[in-house]
């Protein structure tokens, strides 16, 4: 999924209050996560709001389950192609209600794939403001089955966006063994590191800005050269 999940503006249009509650709720078998649930349709908030669906609402998912399997037998496959769907609509098309209802879509396949997770850490991130749920799903979203390698990338990046620098340092470290050919990782590596109180480290890192996405870091770069002095 990593080319698919650049460098982002997080915040994209305005936040919608949640409103939250501490309950933790299975989502799939051996995965719990925080109930929380938003002002917004049900399908356009990560797991359908939690809502309870009526008999109605239950048959169109199952019907929409067997027209995806219809045309996508393989299961696994057909939860990754929801996934990537709702994972292009964000990113390319920056409609965060759509994307989500393409990821709810995939919970309704497989809610055990870490892709749904991800991509709900970055929903809720970017539509609500709501960071601290999107820490959890991040780590949700490690300990589910296949993991994008873009996966601690985005987690710090998050982190770095919320103000919370020393939990993203380690994150985008791993990321950047992870990936070390994207240059987006590094970037944000030098900023949490300068953000730390690491200047002259930063400043090394700073020179070591390369790979993938280059272009795209270039004016940060030059931003924190400024403001670092190197």
């Amino acid at each position: 999924m990593k080319k698919l999940i650049p460098i982002l503006i997080w915040l994209l249009g305005a936040t919608v209050p949640a409103c939250a509650q501490a309950q933790k709720v299975g989502v799939a078998p051996g995965v719990s996560v925080t109930r929380k649930t938003y002002r917004v349709p049900i399908n356009e908030a990560p797991f359908f709001n939690f809502a309870e669906k009526n008999e109605a609402q239950n048959a169109a998912d199952q019907k929409l389950v067997a027209d995806v399997l219809q045309r996508i037998p393989d299961r696994a496959k057909a939860t990754e192609a929801a996934i990537l769907a709702g994972m292009r609509t964000f990113l390319q098309e920056g409609d965060i209600a759509t994307a989500t209802k393409r990821l709810n879509q995939a919970t309704l396949l497989d809610p055990q794939r870490s892709g749904i997770y991800h991509g709900f850490a970055m929903v809720v991130a970017a539509r609500f403001n709501d960071f601290d749920y999107a820490d959890e799903l991040f780590r949700v979203a490690a300990l589910t089955a296949s993991p994008a390698p873009s996966l601690r990338a985005d987690h710090g990046r998050m982190l770095l966006i919320a103000g919370r620098p020393a939990e993203a340092k380690p994150l985008l470290e791993q990321a950047v063994r992870d990936t070390p050919d994207w240059a987006v990782p590094r970037m944000n590596l030098v900023w949490a590191t300068l953000q730390t109180g690491s200047r002259e480290e930063a400043c090394r890192l700073a020179a070591q800005v390369k790979g993938q996405e280059l272009e795209s870091v270039k004016p940060d770069l030059a931003l924190f050269k400024q403001k670092a002095g190197c």
